[in-house]
Formats: structure tokens, C-alpha cells, sequence
């Protein structure tokens, strides 16, 4: 029987790779996990003779690669592959997409209720010792507020599902295509497969009109050629001054010096950020020094549960590929994601 060897560069435990090799008895399972994982080049690791590889950054020298046939990674972006070679062969790449949604789903409302109550207000007064019922720690509330998601994707609808059912929020939805059914991975229980939460759906020629009508704005779209500084002046001065922004997504799709003048000159109320356009974020950004800022050093996917998910993933799409069936979160190299 045919076997068929995998190369993993990820740290798995052992419970998560007797997991993939239970799929099959015909798997070859070789982790050689990198310890700078996500930049690393891997192509030294390679014997030549693996068909599949599992990491953050494929290998670059596919001379090394002969037999390869598909990659699966780690995360759900693939703009870290910009100028990747994996980009223009006939490799099959895949994506982790569908694992954040709970994860980042729960963060993004977390940053929504902490904007709208003033959390790092009451954390301040808090650190001082100080007990305070000024009129500018008056909250908001997140119910029947109307909830613009930009990029429906697999977080943006478990954000979605949390705030329709958890807040009874309006719920508008942006799209690249008039799909409203999430084929791509969806855990159970998760999310809005069906399409069947959104109030109202929006084109991307219609990104002014739902950030206008927004009192809570999403960002989860990719990061692509197109979506690179999608926010910009124009689309924050059309939101309304009451309005927050949160952006779990990448930091290039706002423009970090529009944000800045939006937040000190109040064209919007105020902004969580776990993604910039510079990461780490420097300690000379003009971001740091805002009062109505939440600022994350791009934690919101990172839970216990995070390997867990992505072996899942990858068990499902090997059952998948060894069955000959076509396989979730296949990237579309053209066009980003």
C-alpha cells in the first residue's frame, strides 16, 4: 500500500500527532519542528521524499521539494507569503481559516463591551486608587445597536452569532461575492454557516453606506492588494462620531495615520486594535499615547486551544486528500485567500 509522508515543522504535542496518525495507517509522520517556526525556511528539512508539509512559512527551494504536493498552514492569512514561490507552482495550499472564529469572535466582542463601557477608563482609576462616577465613565450598551462586519468570514460570523443572539444586534455584512454560505472549515455549533444572521448585505462599492450606518465596526477581511488600506480618511470621517472600530484582521487594511487624527480629532468614538501595519508595534507610534485606544499585541487567537483546532483541521483535510476529495480552505492564489 501507498504510503504517504508528511513533514511538520509545528510543535505538536503527542496526543496531537497520534490524532493525524489515526487517519490513516498509511501516513508517514515526521515533525521536525522549528524553534523561529514562523519565519524560518524549511527547505533544509526536507529529504525529497515528502508529498505534504504542515507549517507558518513553506519551504522556499522547491528543488529540495520534489515530491511535494501540498502544503497546509498554520494560519488562516497568507499575506506573510508575499513574493512566496509557493505562490506561482502547482503546489495545493490551504489555509487554517475556520479555527479563530471562537477565539477571535470572543475577542472582538471583548473589545467592543470594553470600548463602549470605558474598561481602560475604570482599569486607570483602578491602578490609582481612585473611585469615580463622572459623568465620562458612561457607558454604552451593544444592544440593538447595528453591528457593520467587513469580510464575513468565519470570525466575522461567530461575532455575529454572539451579537445577534447575546446583544439582539443588527447585524451588516460585506462581502467580496454575493456567496452567503461559508464553505470553507466550520467547527460545529459554530459561527453562521448559512449565511442567515446578516440584516442586510453589502458590496465592497458599498463600504461607505454600511460604515455610516454602523455604530460597531468589524474587521476580518484578508489583507490583499485590495483590502490594503481599505479605512482610510474618507471611510472614518463617514462614520458616525459615536462609532467604534475594531480591527482582529491585519493592520495594513487601515491607515494607522488617518486612525490616529480620527481618534485625537473625534470623527469616531474610539478604536480596539490587536493587528498593525508594523508589528511589534514601535514605541514612537503616535497609536500608544491615545486615551480612547484599546491596544493588543496580536493575542486574540492565542488560547490553549489553538493546536487542538488546527490538528482537527489538518485531520479532516487528510482524510479528504488520501479520499481524493477536494479539500477545505483551498487558497486562490490570484486572488489572496
Amino acid at each position: 500500500m501507498p504510503r504517504t509522508k508528511i513533514l511538520l515543522t509545528t510543535n505538536f504535542t503527542d496526543v496531537q500527532l497520534n490524532r493525524l496518525r489515526s487517519v490513516s495507517s498509511t501516513l508517514i509522520i515526521v515533525p521536525k519542528p522549528q524553534r523561529d517556526w514562523s519565519r524560518s525556511d524549511p527547505s533544509d528539512l526536507f529529504e525529497g521524499d515528502e508529498e505534504i508539509f504542515y507549517g507558518f512559512m513553506p519551504p522556499r527551494n522547491i528543488s529540495k521539494t520534489p515530491g511535494l504536493k501540498w502544503v497546509q498552514l498554520h494560519s488562516a492569512g497568507i499575506d506573510h507569503l508575499n513574493g512566496h514561490p509557493i505562490l506561482s507552482n502547482n503546489v495545493l495550499l490551504t489555509t487554517a481559516s475556520g479555527i479563530h472564529a471562537v477565539p477571535i469572535g470572543e475577542f472582538a466582542i471583548m473589545m467592543m463591551l470594553a470600548l463602549a463601557r470605558h474598561v481602560p477608563s475604570i482599569v486607570k482609576l483602578q491602578d490609582h486608587s481612585e473611585w469615580s462616577r463622572e459623568d465620562t465613565l458612561h457607558g454604552s450598551e451593544l444592544r440593538d445597536k447595528t453591528f457593520g462586519i467587513v469580510g464575513y468570514g468565519s470570525i466575522g460570523r461567530e461575532a455575529a452569532r454572539i451579537a445577534k443572539q447575546g446583544f439582539k444586534m443588527r447585524i451588516i455584512a460585506m462581502t467580496r461575492t454575493d456567496k452567503k454560505e461559508d464553505n470553507g472549515y466550520v467547527e460545529r455549533n459554530v459561527g453562521d454557516p448559512q449565511g442567515s444572521l446578516p440584516d442586510a448585505w453589502y458590496r465592497p462599492e458599498q463600504l461607505a453606506e454600511l460604515l455610516n450606518q454602523s455604530d460597531f465596526v468589524l474587521i476580518t477581511t484578508p489583507l490583499t492588494s485590495q483590502t490594503r488600506n481599505l479605512i482610510g480618511e474618507a471611510e472614518l470621517r463617514g462614520m458616525k462620531p459615536s462609532a467604534y472600530i475594531v480591527n482582529v484582521a491585519r493592520g495594513g487594511i487601515i491607515d494607522e495615520d488617518a486612525l490616529v487624527r480620527a481618534l485625537k480629532e473625534h470623527w469616531i468614538a474610539g478604536a480596539g486594535l490587536d493587528v498593525f501595519a508594523t508589528e511589534p508595534l514601535p514605541a514612537t507610534s503616535a497609536l500608544w499615547k491615545l486615551e480612547n485606544i484599546i491596544i493588543a499585541p496580536h493575542v486574540s487567537g492565542a488560547t490553549p486551544n489553538y493546536n487542538d483546532r488546527a490538528i482537527n483541521l489538518f485531520a479532516e483535510n487528510l482524510k479528504r486528500y488520501l479520499n481524493g476529495e477536494r479539500l477545505f480552505n483551498v487558497v486562490n492564489k490570484s486572488v489572496g485567500y
